[in-house]
C-alpha cells in the first residue's frame, strides 16, 4: 500500500498500546529529530471521541536522542488531537515513557470551535476569551502534523500534486 508522501521520514510501525506519556519521534531529511508526547488517550474534540492528544515540542536535534526535561520547552505548534494512523504507519515511533507531571500541561493553548463559533481549553471547556495560542478545536492526522512541523522547522511542504 501506498502512503501520501510527507517530509518526515517513515520507520518501523509501532503497533503497540499507545500509553500517555509515550514520549514519540518525528524523523526529517538531515537527520533532523523533533519529539512529541501522548497527552490524553481519551479526548474529545470536534465530535469525535477517544483522541490522542499529542505534543511536539521546540527541541530539534540532530542526534536520536530524548531532551532531558520535555517540561521546560516550549511548543513547536499547536497541540492536535490525532488518529492512531501516524503510529501505526511508521511515522510517530514511541522511544520512551515520561511521566506527566503538573508542569506537563500547558494552558497557554485553546482550541476555536469553528461551527459554534466558540473557544474551548483542551478538556472542551468553553473560555469567555481566546489565550494568546489558538489551534483549532478538531480530529488532525500525521499528514497534518507534517505540514504544521515541517513549516516550523522551514522545510517546503510536500505538494499535494506531487
Amino acid at each position: 500500500m501506498a502512503f501520501p508522501k510527507t517530509n518526515m521520514i517513515r520507520r518501523d510501525p509501532y503497533r503497540k498500546r499507545l500509553k500517555v506519556g509515550d514520549v514519540f519521534q518525528l524523523e526529517f531529511p538531515e537527520s533532523r529529530f523533533v519529539y512529541g508526547r501522548v497527552m490524553s488517550l481519551s479526548a474529545s474534540a470536534g465530535g469525535f471521541e477517544d483522541c490522542i492528544l499529542i505534543y511536539v515540542y521546540n527541541a530539534e536535534s540532530t542526534l536520536a536522542e530524548v531532551p532531558d526535561d520535555l517540561d521546560s520547552c516550549t511548543l513547536l505548534c499547536q497541540p492536535l488531537f490525532i488518529n492512531r494512523l501516524g503510529f501505526s504507519r511508521g511515522y510517530m515511533p514511541v522511544v520512551c515513557n515520561v511521566a506527566l507531571t503538573s508542569l506537563s500541561q500547558r494552558r497557554e493553548w485553546c482550541f476555536h470551535d469553528i461551527l459554534f463559533k466558540k473557544f474551548l481549553d483542551e478538556d472542551g471547556v468553553e473560555l469567555e476569551r481566546p489565550t494568546d495560542h489558538v489551534g483549532t478545536w478538531g480530529l488532525s492526522n500525521y499528514l497534518i502534523l507534517d505540514d504544521l512541523v515541517s513549516e516550523r522547522l522551514g522545510i517546503k511542504p510536500i505538494d499535494d500534486d506531487s
